[in-house]
């Protein structure tokens, strides 16, 4: 009976998890198994031609008459997805797609989650130093929401620290009083 409620609590786990992606199924089943992205850079040879989902933080993107080329800083994924902080990254890629994408919206420092094939490498030079990118033709993408914060997320009273909340508290700058209680 005990392993058949672990059992049972596994494959609940397992099918929760496996719906939070923002990739589609039939994507994710296509997509080789998630491998280090410096060992995918180095052995980029060996993949070409397989499916990808990686993600990032978008450094530029540039309009083509006919596609749309966007350079991304690797960010770990989340298991939703969702790219971890950009202090985690390990090189960058480029996604390459067919058509228009506003560059106002995929406007730099927004995450990216890109589903994708494997079409080869790019050298660069990044000021003195050459960078090798890997070069992705996208099948989908996903553009995460900008999270915005309404109060500094530390403080323990949000609105005291603020100079422009429109209480008395801090009307003037000599009236600053930090209230604790």
């Amino acid at each position: 009976m005990a392993t058949l409620k672990k059992t049972l609590w596994m494959t609940f786990i397992l099918l929760i998890t496996a719906s939070c992606s923002v990739v589609s199924q039939r994507i994710r089943d296509e997509a080789m198994p998630a491998i280090p992205f410096k060992t995918l850079l180095q052995e980029i040879d060996k993949h070409v031609g397989e499916m990808v989902v990686l993600g990032g933080y978008i450094l530029e993107t540039e309009n083509r008459v006919d596609e749309t080329i966007i350079k991304v800083l690797q960010a770990p994924l989340t298991i939703r997805d969702e790219p971890k902080d950009r202090d985690f990254s390990e090189g960058r890629f480029i996604v390459i797609h067919k058509g228009f994408l506003d560059p106002e919206v995929y406007s730099k420092d927004r995450k990216i989650t890109v589903a994708g094939i494997i079409v080869g490498c790019k050298s660069e030079k990044i000021e003195t130093c050459p960078l090798k990118f890997i070069k992705i033709e996208s099948r989908e993408i996903y553009l995460w929401q900008k999270y915005e914060y309404l109060y500094p997320p530390l403080s323990p009273y949000p609105y005291y620290d603020d100079w422009f909340y429109p209480f008395p508290y801090r009307r003037y700058p000599h009236d600053y009083h930090r209230y604790y209680w």
